[in-house]
């Protein structure tokens, strides 16, 4: 689970404005992934961004710009 290899999550940047719908924000965060057991692989980090993004997207709504 992303909770066993989440060690930390970092917002690095937040926006406001015109450009954005009313009622809206732009927020850019950092995953901090860490096993102390064996050394990740991109599968291991793609996984557990997608269930963080799983997890925003229902706990808050959140949408992935893309």
């Amino acid at each position: 689970a992303v909770g066993e290899t989440l060690a930390d999550v970092v917002l690095f940047d937040r926006y406001m404005g015109e450009k954005l719908a009313d009622g809206t924000k732009s927020l850019a965060i950092g995953l901090i992934l860490q096993d102390h057991s064996r050394t990740l692989v991109d599968e291991d980090a793609d996984r557990c961004t997608g269930l963080a993004v799983a997890a925003l997207e229902s706990a808050c709504r959140a949408k992935l710009r893309g």
